[in-house]
């Protein structure tokens, strides 16, 4: 099986090496650089947000801060994005749907649990613990965001591990979604930055986000592909 991995990885190198050619080096060390700061350390869970420009805004705060997947959970909305708010950042992003099962929210969050994520609430609790002092040398972190009108469901509350707050000190009880998105991964981003913590991408997922990449950018990339695996 490591052999066979090894294997896969040479050859997305390879066609990562041949589609290079296709962009300027300008482009490519673009690429380079943002992956540089590519974390699945963090990763922003979505559960039935229905306003196209505020689920945008979250994906646009989520590539700038270098977050690479959101799961979008649809019990009863659909997740749609505009264009305009987004400014094209959901094509550099990874995004995880969750719409065929009775309970989505179930899957989900116990998917990222299996995979080591800190199941963590971004709403006001008894057991909160303001982001200030949120630790996060205890472990990957899915951070979970509800609707814009009644927060998380019943069912994502209770599956959470912890519960974040964003210190406030106005009359205003709460921020809009995509405020409080980018509030928090603006300073867990920037604490992680500065932590030993293995927080970056390994070197095969840099690949493959560097292939989705080039086919994104690379006009009939897939006619390009075609002929290279032909030789």
């Amino acid at each position: 099986m490591c052999s066979l991995f090894l294997m896969f990885i040479m050859e997305h190198k390879k066609l990562v090496e041949y589609l290079s050619g296709f962009i300027t080096e300008r482009r490519r060390e673009l690429f380079e650089r943002v992956l540089e700061q590519r974390t699945r350390y963090i990763t922003v869970v979505l559960e039935d947000i229905y306003q196209p420009h505020n689920a945008s805004a979250v994906l646009r705060s989520m590539d700038c801060f270098g977050v690479q997947d959101a799961h979008i959970i649809e019990n009863v909305n659909e997740y749609r994005i505009n264009p305009d708010v987004t400014l094209g950042a959901s094509k550099w992003l990874s995004l995880v749907r969750y719409n065929t099962s009775r309970d989505n929210t179930n899957k989900a969050l116990q998917g990222l649990r299996e995979k080591g994520y800190r199941l963590v609430a971004t709403t006001p609790h008894e057991q909160d613990v303001s982001l200030p002092g949120f630790k996060l040398e205890e472990g990957p972190v899915a951070l979970l965001f509800g609707t814009e009108m009644r927060g998380l469901s019943d069912k994502a509350m209770s599956m959470a591990d912890e519960y974040l707050k964003i210190p406030m000190y106005g009359f205003t009880e709460s921020f809009n979604i995509s405020v409080s998105a980018a509030i928090i991964l603006y300073h867990l981003k920037d604490k992680l930055s500065q932590s030993h913590l293995h927080w970056k991408l390994k070197p095969e997922e840099r690949t493959e986000l560097l292939l989705h990449w080039l086919k994104k950018s690379i006009k009939r990339s897939d006619l390009l592909i075609k002929e290279f695996l032909s030789r």
